[in-house]
């Protein structure tokens, strides 16, 4: 690649990179302004500092991501644990008919989620799980590991036979071989797994939206556009610095959760690759 090619490559991913930063230094710069300032100088940051809307943007959407926080939570350790469990029993045991399920589940992966929201939301209702948390909770620990064991079978598969068969001269039993070799070796795959699943309830908007109805049951994504719908209809100009605060503020667990993580995430996601 000649240097003229090379600087134009350069050019291209520095703008990209910068068209994906902008916004969010937008948000950054936009939530520490009051709403006058911001309406002459929305684009660029500027003295002083105002933080007065954290507060009021607090009260609004607290509730909503403790809520979202549990359903997190929740959702998280039970799927990652089905999805590691499930993966081991792939990789690591044998049964007649394994590949055909491992198939099976596989081809689950290829069908729109889209498809089977009106099934899903059946499936709530009948369960008298509507307006209600837990129907948030338990679909999403039973539906985690069908994307989870596709990624750790391949993972649980590559470690070396020599530890489960160190273990089972020491006497372990199957579930003791995943408790004691399989967990531990894997825990960066693991964390990796639980960052995605966290970063998809986060963002879900689509089945919370159909099936909570009561404030008080709301998760941080239905708050937020609530918050936004009604700042954008009172007739006049929409209090962005307000809804930026109230964005920030959700998004700080997940900045946490990354930071904690992010070690982890990205020794997991590379070692995945490497397996698979």
């Amino acid at each position: 690649m000649t240097n003229k090619s090379q600087l134009m490559l350069n050019a291209v991913i520095m703008l990209l990179l910068f068209m994906s930063l902008y916004p969010i230094l937008i948000l950054i710069f936009g939530f520490t302004k009051d709403s006058l300032t911001f309406q002459y100088n929305p684009f660029s940051p500027s003295l002083p500092l105002w933080f007065s809307n954290i507060v009021p943007a607090w009260e609004r959407i607290d509730r909503a991501l403790w809520n979202t926080i549990a359903v997190a939570g929740l959702t998280t350790v039970g799927g990652v644990f089905l999805s590691s469990l499930g993966g081991f029993v792939f990789a690591r045991m044998k049964f007649y008919g394994k590949e055909y399920i491992f198939y099976f589940i596989i081809a689950l992966m290829m069908v729109p989620g889209i498809l089977g929201l009106i099934p899903w939301y059946l499936l709530i209702r009948d369960l008298g799980l509507l307006d209600s948390l837990w129907g948030l909770i338990l679909p999403g620990i039973f539906s985690a590991p069908i994307f989870g064991i596709f990624l750790l079978r391949g993972f649980f598969a590559a470690i070396p036979e020599e530890l489960f068969e160190a273990g089972r001269i020491d006497g372990c039993n199957n579930l003791q071989l995943y408790f004691r070799i399989a967990v531990p070796v894997s825990l960066a795959i693991l964390a990796t797994l639980a960052v995605m699943q966290v970063m998809g309830i986060w963002n879900d908007l689509v089945g919370p939206s159909i099936i909570l109805t009561d404030k008080s049951n709301y998760i941080i994504t239905l708050a937020l556009r609530d918050f936004a719908t009604e700042l954008s209809t009172k007739g006049s100009q929409t209090d962005y610095p307000l809804l930026f605060s109230a964005y920030v503020l959700s998004s700080i667990p997940l900045i946490l959760l990354f930071l904690f993580a992010s070690k982890y995430y990205v020794e997991g996601l590379t070692s995945s690759g490497m397996k698979l």
